[in-house]
């Protein structure tokens, strides 16, 4: 593995984008967000950075001018800047993670540096076929049963339909369903949540990510804190899991994936 002084060089070389500013006072402590991919898809690899935010309702300050590095124990690949989205890092050229193998992230920041946990990728079970039914109450209009398996996993649902109301617009919605091999009680009775209502002609694109152990206790914590929160068994509030070292939050994963393609007719 390239050693971390060879690393900065390149990054200080290659690095010159503008330079996110940290707070001055030296009583603060820099906070970075961090939420990371690394799959065995191209299209699926990515790292954003951004500030925490102080109310759900606030939008996070994206962090630009990183030296983002992705490691493992052949290769080490400096990821860039997207010109179109500040704070989202993806690599230059096609990297696909491998089963079985680690990995590790590296963020440089001004004088700031953190670094992530080893992450091993493990495999994906297959999809099983897509379940959806039909709402008594509004025919002609479907809901997912997103019950897959008891592996540990999650899944993204990208649904496209055309506006009915509207020529020539499509309307797209995102869903996701997780799979968490510990039972949580604030899980079975958490509040009521928007749900994923679609029509026939629908295009379903599903995308099933693996999890490892880390990572699942890193979104069951994320969970506690969110989508569980507000039911009849709320867990008091704490700090979420992480893999980044101190100065960060967040989660980088190494996941494989699988994606289909399901058309309602």
């Amino acid at each position: 593995m390239k050693s971390f002084a060879f690393l900065i060089l390149i990054f200080l070389l290659a690095s010159c984008e503008e330079i996110t500013e940290w707070p001055a006072n030296e009583t603060i402590t820099p906070r970075l967000v961090v939420e990371g991919f690394l799959t065995n898809n191209p299209d699926l690899n990515y790292v954003r950075l951004s500030l925490p935010v102080s109310s759900p309702n606030h939008d996070p300050v994206p962090v630009k001018g990183a030296a983002v590095v992705l490691i493992s124990a052949n290769a080490s690949v400096l990821l860039t800047e997207s010109t179109e989205e500040a704070g989202y890092y993806s690599p230059e050229s096609p990297v696909s993670g491998v089963v079985g193998e680690g990995y590790r992230l590296y963020i440089s920041l001004g004088q700031y540096e953190f670094i992530s946990e080893a992450v091993w990728m493990l495999p994906v079970y297959e999809t099983k076929d897509l379940r959806y039914y039909e709402i008594e109450t509004e025919p002609g209009y479907y809901l997912i049963n997103p019950v897959e398996s008891n592996e540990a996993s999650f899944i993204k649902y990208h649904v496209k339909y055309e506006n009915p109301e509207l020529a020539n617009d499509t309307i797209q919605k995102l869903f996701y369903s997780y799979t968490l091999r510990t039972v949580d009680v604030n899980q079975f009775f958490k509040p009521d949540s928007e749900t994923l209502i679609f029509p026939v002609g629908a295009m379903v694109i599903r995308t099933k990510y693996s999890l490892a152990p880390d990572h699942e206790r890193y979104i069951r914590s994320l969970l506690s804190e969110t989508e569980w929160k507000g039911g009849w068994f709320d867990l008091s509030p704490g700090n979420l899991q992480s893999n980044m070292s101190e100065g960060a939050v967040g989660y980088f994963g190494a996941c494989s994936v699988l994606r289909d393609t399901v058309y309602l007719q």
